[in-house]
Protein backbone atom coordinates (compact mmCIF):
# COMPACT_ATOMS: atom_id res chain seq x y z
CA UNK A 1 0.00 0.00 0.00
CA UNK A 2 1.18 3.52 -0.79
CA UNK A 3 0.60 5.92 2.10
CA UNK A 4 1.05 9.69 2.01
CA UNK A 5 1.59 11.52 5.29
CA UNK A 6 0.92 15.25 5.18
CA UNK A 7 2.74 16.95 8.05
CA UNK A 8 5.89 15.40 9.50
CA UNK A 9 5.77 16.68 13.06
CA UNK A 10 5.81 14.45 16.11
CA UNK A 11 2.75 12.36 15.15
CA UNK A 12 3.23 12.35 11.38
CA UNK A 13 6.92 11.46 11.51
CA UNK A 14 6.30 8.84 14.21
CA UNK A 15 3.59 7.28 12.03
CA UNK A 16 5.95 7.24 9.08
CA UNK A 17 8.75 5.65 11.09
CA UNK A 18 6.39 3.06 12.58
CA UNK A 19 4.86 2.13 9.23
CA UNK A 20 8.29 1.71 7.64
CA UNK A 21 9.66 -0.25 10.60
CA UNK A 22 6.74 -2.62 11.10
CA UNK A 23 5.08 -2.97 7.68
CA UNK A 24 6.00 -3.26 4.02
CA UNK A 25 3.99 -0.18 2.98
CA UNK A 26 5.60 2.71 1.13
CA UNK A 27 5.42 6.10 2.84
CA UNK A 28 5.52 9.40 0.99
CA UNK A 29 6.07 12.44 3.21
CA UNK A 30 4.93 16.02 2.68
CA UNK A 31 5.93 19.01 4.79
CA UNK A 32 6.28 22.72 4.06
CA UNK A 33 9.69 22.79 5.76
CA UNK A 34 12.47 21.44 3.52
CA UNK A 35 14.72 20.83 6.52
CA UNK A 36 12.05 18.52 7.98
CA UNK A 37 11.99 16.49 4.76
CA UNK A 38 15.78 16.09 4.95
CA UNK A 39 15.49 14.91 8.55
CA UNK A 40 12.75 12.51 7.48
CA UNK A 41 15.22 10.91 5.08
CA UNK A 42 17.73 10.27 7.85
CA UNK A 43 15.15 9.11 10.37
CA UNK A 44 13.38 6.85 7.87
CA UNK A 45 10.15 8.72 8.53
CA UNK A 46 9.27 8.32 4.87
CA UNK A 47 10.39 6.29 1.90
CA UNK A 48 10.71 9.53 -0.04
CA UNK A 49 9.09 12.94 -0.36
CA UNK A 50 5.62 13.11 -1.92
CA UNK A 51 5.63 14.52 -5.44
CA UNK A 52 2.81 15.96 -7.52
CA UNK A 53 2.85 12.79 -9.64
CA UNK A 54 2.15 10.58 -6.60
CA UNK A 55 -1.34 11.79 -5.74
CA UNK A 56 -3.08 9.58 -8.30
CA UNK A 57 -1.33 6.46 -7.03
CA UNK A 58 -1.58 6.74 -3.23
CA UNK A 59 -4.03 4.45 -1.44
CA UNK A 60 -4.22 6.35 1.86
CA UNK A 61 -3.54 9.95 2.85
CA UNK A 62 -2.98 10.72 6.53
CA UNK A 63 -3.26 14.37 7.53
CA UNK A 64 -1.12 14.82 10.65
CA UNK A 65 -1.78 18.53 11.08
CA UNK A 66 -3.68 20.91 13.35
CA UNK A 67 -7.41 20.85 12.48
CA UNK A 68 -7.60 24.16 10.59
CA UNK A 69 -4.54 23.39 8.46
CA UNK A 70 -5.70 19.80 7.96
CA UNK A 71 -9.02 21.04 6.58
CA UNK A 72 -7.25 23.41 4.21
CA UNK A 73 -4.89 20.69 2.94
CA UNK A 74 -7.72 18.17 2.61
CA UNK A 75 -9.60 20.55 0.33
CA UNK A 76 -6.48 21.02 -1.78
CA UNK A 77 -5.50 17.35 -2.04
CA UNK A 78 -8.82 15.47 -2.27
CA UNK A 79 -9.49 16.51 -5.90
CA UNK A 80 -6.08 15.07 -6.86
CA UNK A 81 -6.66 11.56 -5.48
CA UNK A 82 -7.69 8.42 -7.34
CA UNK A 83 -11.10 6.82 -6.93
CA UNK A 84 -11.24 4.63 -3.85
CA UNK A 85 -8.41 6.35 -2.01
CA UNK A 86 -8.76 6.60 1.77
CA UNK A 87 -8.47 9.90 3.66
CA UNK A 88 -7.77 10.08 7.39
CA UNK A 89 -6.65 12.66 9.93
CA UNK A 90 -4.96 12.48 13.34
CA UNK A 91 -6.49 15.60 14.93
CA UNK A 92 -7.19 15.89 18.67
CA UNK A 93 -10.78 17.05 18.07
CA UNK A 94 -13.20 15.22 15.83
CA UNK A 95 -16.43 17.19 15.35
CA UNK A 96 -14.84 19.98 13.31
CA UNK A 97 -12.71 17.76 11.09
CA UNK A 98 -15.36 15.05 10.64
CA UNK A 99 -17.98 17.61 9.67
CA UNK A 100 -15.63 18.74 6.91
CA UNK A 101 -15.00 15.13 5.89
CA UNK A 102 -18.74 14.57 5.60
CA UNK A 103 -18.97 17.59 3.30
CA UNK A 104 -16.02 16.38 1.22
CA UNK A 105 -17.57 12.91 1.01
CA UNK A 106 -20.61 14.43 -0.72
CA UNK A 107 -18.32 16.31 -3.08
CA UNK A 108 -16.01 13.34 -3.78
CA UNK A 109 -18.17 10.21 -3.22
CA UNK A 110 -15.50 7.87 -4.60
CA UNK A 111 -13.14 8.70 -1.72
CA UNK A 112 -13.32 6.96 1.66
CA UNK A 113 -13.04 9.07 4.81
CA UNK A 114 -12.35 8.28 8.45
CA UNK A 115 -11.42 10.29 11.51
CA UNK A 116 -8.58 8.89 13.61
CA UNK A 117 -6.90 9.90 16.86
CA UNK A 118 -3.89 7.95 18.13
CA UNK A 119 -3.89 8.26 21.91
CA UNK A 120 -0.16 8.79 22.11
CA UNK A 121 2.16 11.74 22.31
CA UNK A 122 5.00 13.44 24.13
CA UNK A 123 5.47 16.77 25.86
CA UNK A 124 7.79 17.81 23.02
CA UNK A 125 6.76 18.51 19.44
CA UNK A 126 8.48 18.20 16.07
CA UNK A 127 10.17 15.53 14.00
CA UNK A 128 13.24 15.51 16.25
CA UNK A 129 11.16 13.84 18.98
CA UNK A 130 9.45 11.30 16.72
CA UNK A 131 9.66 7.63 17.61
CA UNK A 132 8.77 4.49 15.66
CA UNK A 133 7.51 2.95 18.91
CA UNK A 134 5.40 5.92 20.02
CA UNK A 135 2.17 3.98 19.42
CA UNK A 136 3.16 0.77 21.22
CA UNK A 137 0.21 -0.20 23.41
CA UNK A 138 -1.72 2.99 22.60
CA UNK A 139 -5.38 3.04 21.58
CA UNK A 140 -6.44 4.41 18.21
CA UNK A 141 -9.86 6.05 18.17
CA UNK A 142 -11.67 5.75 14.84
CA UNK A 143 -14.67 7.81 13.75
CA UNK A 144 -16.33 6.33 10.64
CA UNK A 145 -17.56 8.68 7.91
CA UNK A 146 -20.20 7.07 5.70
CA UNK A 147 -21.01 3.43 5.02
CA UNK A 148 -17.78 2.77 3.09
CA UNK A 149 -15.51 4.29 5.75
CA UNK A 150 -12.17 2.37 5.80
CA UNK A 151 -12.50 1.16 9.39
CA UNK A 152 -10.89 -2.23 8.71
CA UNK A 153 -7.99 -0.64 6.84
CA UNK A 154 -7.14 1.79 9.64
CA UNK A 155 -7.73 -0.83 12.32
CA UNK A 156 -5.24 -3.20 10.69
CA UNK A 157 -2.69 -0.45 10.15
CA UNK A 158 -3.02 0.72 13.77
CA UNK A 159 -2.49 -2.78 15.13
CA UNK A 160 0.39 -3.44 12.71
CA UNK A 161 2.35 -0.51 14.16
CA UNK A 162 1.80 -1.63 17.73
CA UNK A 163 -1.50 -0.16 18.88
CA UNK A 164 -2.93 -1.74 22.00
CA UNK A 165 -6.45 -1.60 20.62
CA UNK A 166 -8.98 0.29 18.51
CA UNK A 167 -11.99 2.21 19.82
CA UNK A 168 -14.78 3.11 17.37
CA UNK A 169 -17.13 5.94 18.29
CA UNK A 170 -18.93 9.05 17.05
CA UNK A 171 -17.29 12.46 16.79
CA UNK A 172 -19.54 13.72 19.61
CA UNK A 173 -18.51 10.90 21.93
CA UNK A 174 -14.84 11.41 21.10
CA UNK A 175 -14.85 15.12 21.87
CA UNK A 176 -16.80 14.64 25.10
CA UNK A 177 -14.34 12.06 26.42
CA UNK A 178 -11.18 13.80 25.18
CA UNK A 179 -12.21 17.02 26.93
CA UNK A 180 -11.90 15.08 30.19
CA UNK A 181 -9.11 12.55 29.55
CA UNK A 182 -6.73 14.88 27.69
CA UNK A 183 -7.69 18.54 27.46
CA UNK A 184 -8.67 19.01 31.11
CA UNK A 185 -5.42 17.33 32.14
CA UNK A 186 -3.47 19.92 30.15
CA UNK A 187 -5.52 22.75 31.67
CA UNK A 188 -4.93 21.52 35.22
CA UNK A 189 -1.22 20.93 34.60
CA UNK A 190 -0.76 24.41 33.15
CA UNK A 191 -2.67 26.06 36.00
CA UNK A 192 -0.79 24.08 38.63
CA UNK A 193 2.67 24.99 37.33
CA UNK A 194 1.81 28.69 36.97
CA UNK A 195 2.63 29.22 40.65
CA UNK A 196 5.67 30.97 42.10
CA UNK A 197 6.56 27.81 44.03
CA UNK A 198 7.24 25.88 40.80
CA UNK A 199 10.49 27.76 40.19
CA UNK A 200 11.66 26.77 43.67
CA UNK A 201 10.54 23.13 43.65
CA UNK A 202 14.03 21.57 43.36
CA UNK A 203 14.80 19.62 46.50
CA UNK A 204 11.17 19.66 47.61
CA UNK A 205 9.50 17.59 44.90
CA UNK A 206 9.29 13.99 43.74
CA UNK A 207 7.08 12.00 41.40
CA UNK A 208 3.87 13.87 42.14
CA UNK A 209 5.25 17.19 40.92
CA UNK A 210 6.81 15.61 37.82
CA UNK A 211 3.62 13.70 36.95
CA UNK A 212 1.32 16.66 37.39
CA UNK A 213 3.48 19.15 35.47
CA UNK A 214 4.61 16.96 32.55
CA UNK A 215 1.92 18.02 30.09
CA UNK A 216 2.21 21.71 30.98
CA UNK A 217 5.02 21.72 28.39
CA UNK A 218 2.88 22.04 25.26
CA UNK A 219 2.44 23.83 21.95
CA UNK A 220 0.35 26.88 22.96
CA UNK A 221 -0.99 27.60 19.49
CA UNK A 222 -2.10 24.02 18.82
CA UNK A 223 -3.74 23.56 22.22
CA UNK A 224 -5.49 26.92 22.03
CA UNK A 225 -7.04 25.79 18.74
CA UNK A 226 -8.06 22.45 20.23
CA UNK A 227 -9.51 24.03 23.39
CA UNK A 228 -11.67 26.51 21.48
CA UNK A 229 -12.93 23.95 18.99
CA UNK A 230 -14.09 21.80 21.89
CA UNK A 231 -14.90 24.56 24.35
CA UNK A 232 -18.42 23.35 25.22
CA UNK A 233 -17.13 20.00 26.46
CA UNK A 234 -14.00 21.50 28.00
CA UNK A 235 -15.92 24.17 29.89
CA UNK A 236 -18.15 21.46 31.34
CA UNK A 237 -15.10 19.51 32.47
CA UNK A 238 -13.47 22.61 33.97
CA UNK A 239 -16.65 23.51 35.85
CA UNK A 240 -16.85 19.98 37.24
CA UNK A 241 -13.25 20.27 38.44
CA UNK A 242 -13.98 23.66 40.01
CA UNK A 243 -16.91 22.15 41.92
CA UNK A 244 -14.78 19.30 43.23
CA UNK A 245 -12.00 21.70 44.27
CA UNK A 246 -14.58 23.85 46.02
CA UNK A 247 -15.72 20.83 48.04
CA UNK A 248 -12.12 20.35 49.19
CA UNK A 249 -11.73 24.06 49.98
CA UNK A 250 -14.92 24.19 52.04
CA UNK A 251 -13.96 21.06 54.01
CA UNK A 252 -10.57 22.54 54.87
CA UNK A 253 -11.87 26.01 55.71
CA UNK A 254 -14.59 24.62 57.98
CA UNK A 255 -12.20 22.18 59.70
CA UNK A 256 -14.35 19.30 58.48
CA UNK A 257 -11.85 16.45 58.82
CA UNK A 258 -14.45 13.72 58.33
CA UNK A 259 -15.79 15.45 55.21
CA UNK A 260 -12.32 15.82 53.74
CA UNK A 261 -11.47 12.20 54.49
CA UNK A 262 -14.67 11.12 52.75
CA UNK A 263 -13.80 13.15 49.65
CA UNK A 264 -10.35 11.54 49.59
CA UNK A 265 -11.92 8.09 49.99
CA UNK A 266 -14.20 8.83 47.05
CA UNK A 267 -11.18 9.80 44.95
CA UNK A 268 -9.38 6.58 45.86
CA UNK A 269 -12.46 4.53 44.97
CA UNK A 270 -12.80 6.33 41.62
CA UNK A 271 -9.15 5.65 40.80
CA UNK A 272 -9.58 1.97 41.64
CA UNK A 273 -12.66 1.74 39.41
CA UNK A 274 -10.80 3.51 36.61
CA UNK A 275 -7.87 1.09 36.85
CA UNK A 276 -10.24 -1.89 36.94
CA UNK A 277 -12.08 -0.66 33.83
CA UNK A 278 -8.78 -0.39 31.96
CA UNK A 279 -7.72 -3.85 33.08
CA UNK A 280 -11.04 -5.34 31.98
CA UNK A 281 -10.76 -3.67 28.59
CA UNK A 282 -7.26 -5.09 28.11
CA UNK A 283 -8.47 -8.57 29.12
CA UNK A 284 -11.39 -8.27 26.71
CA UNK A 285 -9.04 -7.30 23.90
CA UNK A 286 -6.61 -10.13 24.67
CA UNK A 287 -9.40 -12.72 24.71
CA UNK A 288 -10.49 -11.96 21.16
Amino acid sequence: MKIAIVGLGLIGASLGRAIIKYTSHEVYGLDTDESVLKKADGLKAHSRALSADDYKSVDLVLFALNPDVAISEMNRICPLLKDGAAVADTCGNKRVICTEMERLKKQYPSLKFIGTHPMAGREFSGIDYSDADLFKGAYFILVPIGEDSPVDLLSRLSLDIGAGGVEICSADRHDEMIAYTSQLAHVVSSCYVRDAHSARHAGYSAGSFADLTRVARLNPEMWTELFFQNKDNLLSSIEGMQNRLEEMRIALKSDDERGLAELLRQGTACKERADLALKEKKNERNSR
